[in-house]
């Protein structure tokens, strides 16, 4: 997992503005989007577990929002319609 978590970090950190920079942005967001797919039956826990400091804290929480948990929560709803 540590692996996956340094991707993640390094991701996030090569994009440091990424409102003024939507080239860095949406290859930053490819990169996050096709490691959350592989974190679907991973706990938010053991994603948000590696942090060595309260930057990393917060990139790896605001990650598995964003990249997961939002996702596994949307996947099963459907409307009836």
């Amino acid at each position: 997992m540590q692996p996956t978590i340094g991707r993640i970090l390094q991701a996030i950190n090569e994009c440091k503005f990424p409102i003024k920079n939507t080239e860095t942005r949406d290859k930053r967001d490819a990169i996050l989007t096709e490691i959350g797919e592989t974190l679907f039956t991973t706990p938010r826990e053991v994603v948000e577990g590696y942090p060595r400091n309260d930057d990393e804290a917060s990139a790896l929480h605001w990650f598995y929002t964003r990249f997961v948990g939002n996702k596994v929560k949307n996947k099963g709803s459907k409307r009836m319609g």
